[in-house]
This record gives C-alpha cells, sequence and structure tokens, in this order.
C-alpha cells in the first residue's frame, strides 16, 4: 500500500510550518503542503453563493472560517484523488505529534476497510466529557458506534482511502459541510469511522476562527433539543454495550 502526507496550512504562516519541521524531522520532507484558502480573504459573493447553498440543503449557515476550512480540504482530496496514493493521511498545521504518531497511524490502515475515516485523536480542548463507543480492534484503536460519530470532531488527523475521499468530496460538492461534521458527512457518504488517540490538538483555542464563530452562532448553547438528543444518544450507545459489545473509548 501506498501512503501520503498532506499538511493543510496557510501559505504565509511560516511559523506554525517551521514548528512541524522540528516536531517531524524525518517525516516533513515528505508533506504534500496544500496551500489553505482563507475564507475571509473570500469575495462576498462567493462567500453567499457557498453558504447559502449549503443553509438551504443542509440548514447550516457556515461561517467565512469553515467554508475556506472545508475547501481546503476539498482541494486535499482532489489532489490525493489523482495521485498513485493508496491512503492519505491529512493533517492541520496545529497538530502536535511526531514521527512516530505517523508511523502508528499508519501501522493502524491494515485494520481499516476501504470505507471509512480514520480519525488520529486531537480530541483536546473541546467542550465537555469526552464521551464516545465503539468496538475495540486493537489496543488503542476502536470502530467506532455510528451512534457515537457525532461525538467525535475535528479534522486535525485523519486518515481514509481514495474511495472514501471521492464519496466525501462528493457530499461536499452538493453542498459544504462543516470539515469535521463528520456523523453529517459519513451518514450521506455510507462510511464507517475508526478511532485512535494517537496525535493532539492544542488546549488553548483562542486563536481559532472556527471556535469562535461557532460559539458566537450559539452551537455550543444547550437547549431542550440538545438535551432530548444527549438521552437518545445515552440509550442507544447503551444498547450497543449490551447487544454489540461496544465499550466506552478513553483518551490516552
Amino acid at each position: 500500500m501506498r501512503f501520503g502526507i498532506f499538511l493543510i496550512s496557510l501559505k504565509e504562516d511560516n511559523a506554525r510550518r517551521d514548528k512541524l519541521k522540528f516536531r517531524f524531522k524525518n517525516s516533513y520532507k515528505n508533506f504534500k503542503f496544500i496551500d489553505a484558502i482563507d475564507g475571509s480573504k473570500l469575495q462576498t459573493n462567493q462567500y453567499f453563493l457557498y453558504a447559502l447553498k449549503s443553509f438551504k440543503l443542509n440548514n447550516l449557515f457556515l461561517s467565512p472560517a469553515e467554508i475556506g476550512c472545508c475547501l481546503s480540504h476539498m482541494k486535499a482530496y482532489d489532489e490525493f484523488i489523482n495521485s498513485d496514493l493508496d491512503y492519505a493521511l491529512i493533517l492541520e498545521d496545529d497538530v502536535i505529534g511526531d514521527d512516530d504518531s505517523i508511523k502508528l497511524a499508519f501501522e493502524h490502515v491494515k485494520y481499516i476497510d476501504n470505507k471509512s475515516v480514520f480519525i488520529c485523536g486531537c480530541q483536546d480542548g473541546l467542550e465537555g466529557r469526552f464521551s464516545a463507543f465503539g468496538k475495540k480492534i486493537q489496543d488503542n484503536f476502536y470502530l467506532v458506534s455510528k451512534h457515537s460519530h457525532s461525538s467525535i470532531y475535528r479534522a486535525t488527523a485523519y486518515i481514509l482511502s481514495k474511495n472514501s475521499a471521492k464519496q466525501i468530496l462528493k457530499v461536499h460538492q452538493d453542498a459544504l459541510y462543516p470539515a469535521d461534521f463528520w456523523s453529517c458527512l459519513l451518514k450521506k457518504a455510507d462510511l464507517n469511522m475508526y478511532f485512535s488517540d494517537i496525535f493532539a490538538h492544542p488546549l488553548d483555542l483562542s486563536d481559532s476562527k472556527i471556535q469562535s464563530s461557532r460559539a458566537s452562532r450559539g452551537y455550543d448553547k444547550k437547549n431542550i433539543l440538545s438535551y432530548l438528543k444527549s438521552l437518545r444518544y445515552i440509550f442507544l450507545t447503551r444498547m450497543d454495550v449490551l447487544f454489540k459489545g461496544f465499550e466506552r473509548i478513553f483518551k490516552r
């Protein structure tokens, strides 16, 4: 199998690229750089073209930061699809890890199927307790319950096959989703999710444009609907434990 590493990073962000060069001393030279799209620099008509389509079809009002992020990941998918690689590790430039992290992530690829996305950690700093359930395949490696897809966020570090990249790209081409709305993306693309807590994400989110835009729109606010969804989640995941042999996924 042929593996590739795609790094999504703003072309002018030399500080982050220098940090990655230090952390990934041996792997950095093999990174395929995807120049990220800065959503704040989109033309007004471009932004509303994407935003209105997403709102009409997905009932989501995306911020410029979310649209730029999604378009950047789509660039990575397109380059991967047109390569001779079998699997791609997609990294964002705020990922925390090293060469051993990359090696470990690719070692798990032999356990995943062609219709899946493998989330390689980066659940640090999210609001609330991490709560997801899955079937243990190896130590620190799980097939995630479909009911727990909504509990796992971020598109900071993940591996996907060429088939999976094509399916997710098609979903976005119909109407954009945030790049890390895995529950919606995988449901529409009919893909599985695997998880291993390998890479980390900074705990300080103060400079995250996406996080601030979601907070300002009330994504994190609790209401009766979110409470009912939580009750449904608890019921369904406990059924997975009782009847499917799933267990709680713990972070390192």
